[in-house]
């Protein structure tokens, strides 16, 4: 089958403006870049940094740079980025606790606010306005496909304030896939793990399988959140001695809307069962997200070792 090459053209509205592209590391933010830079488009590429990212993704963004040659800017809450602050970390020390389904600061705090901070700055210095523009795509959720590809976001609490331009709106898949190879560009080595998405390292609505795969390749990060379900919990404790009272509940948890968890510990244990979550998988299972799931990379050896290890064991 023929794939069409696709370019993108910017609104007329756009005319005149700072393009300003989001890079996240992921499959999508790399494959705009590569359309605005095919489709003569100039702009300025942005990189919010949570501090909680994989460390692939950091070397993801890090080789793209090199890679592509280009600058890609970033920011964060403090304003002064650098490897080994966590902001993510930061505001749950000052909270208490974690993001949650009801208070779901992390994405405005993290990312929204201290990008609106950057495109304010670069209207400041220019006096010209900027479009935030991102690479997201309808068929990525439901949400998503209710979305149009230009618009003037009125200034709220919960919305952006400006212009915002998704020009792979109505791109597949295949569209993503074939404008990596095209330009000889890797995807994040996060998919090659199985992973379906790239961002936060995990996300508080990170799946099951997401989750077994952390586990898996980052136990590091799952030590890390247990020290902090630790930490934020005595943290609690503590305020509300100082202030009866200001938190109905004294114990803190990631992933608090898994019902009936109390801890990383139990969320991971859940993610390494089979459908149902009473029964442990017989053999280690394979990937079905990331590249496995779009079919551009086979199975890692080291899995296929696992399975023939455990049947072997038997």
């Amino acid at each position: 089958m023929t794939i069409v090459r696709k370019n993108i053209e910017l609104p007329a509205d756009a005319v005149g403006l700072h393009v300003v592209a989001s890079v996240s590391g992921g499959k999508d933010s790399t494959a705009l870049i590569l359309a605005l830079r095919e489709s003569g488009i100039g702009a300025r590429y942005v990189f919010a940094d949570t501090g909680w990212e994989a460390p692939e993704t950091y070397g993801y963004i890090d080789y793209l740079r090199t890679k592509l040659g280009i600058v890609i800017d970033v920011v964060a809450v403090n304003d002064d980025p650098h490897r080994g602050y966590s902001a993510m970390v930061e505001r749950i020390r000052h909270r208490a606790g974690f993001p949650g389904r009801m208070q779901r600061w992390c994405t405005r705090e993290l990312k929204i606010e201290p990008l609106r901070r950057y495109h304010d700055r670069l209207i400041e210095m220019t006096g010209i306005e900027t479009v935030s523009t991102m690479g997201l795509r309808a068929a990525e959720s439901e949400s998503r496909a209710k979305m149009v590809e230009w618009e003037d976001e009125p200034e709220g609490k919960r919305s952006w304030g400006g212009y915002i331009w998704r020009p792979l709106l109505q791109w597949t898949i295949e569209d993503v896939l074939t404008i990596h190879n095209r330009n000889g560009v890797k995807v994040n080595p996060l998919y090659q793990q199985g992973h379906s998405r790239v961002g936060c390292y995990p996300c508080i609505f990170a799946s099951k399988e997401e989750i077994a795969l952390i586990a898996e390749h980052s136990p590091w990060r799952i030590n890390e959140i247990r020290d902090l379900e630790t930490e934020m919990t005595v943290l609690r404790a503590q305020r509300n001695v100082e202030r009866p009272g200001r938190y109905v509940h004294e114990a803190s948890f990631f992933q608090t809307q898994r019902q009936g968890f109390h801890g990383i510990d139990a969320v991971v244990k859940w993610a390494r069962t089979d459908y149902g979550g009473h029964q442990f998988h017989l053999f280690a299972p394979a990937p079905r997200g990331g590249c496995m799931r779009w079919g551009i990379c086979d199975l890692p050896d080291t899995t296929i070792q696992e399975h023939r290890d455990s049947a072997e064991d038997e």
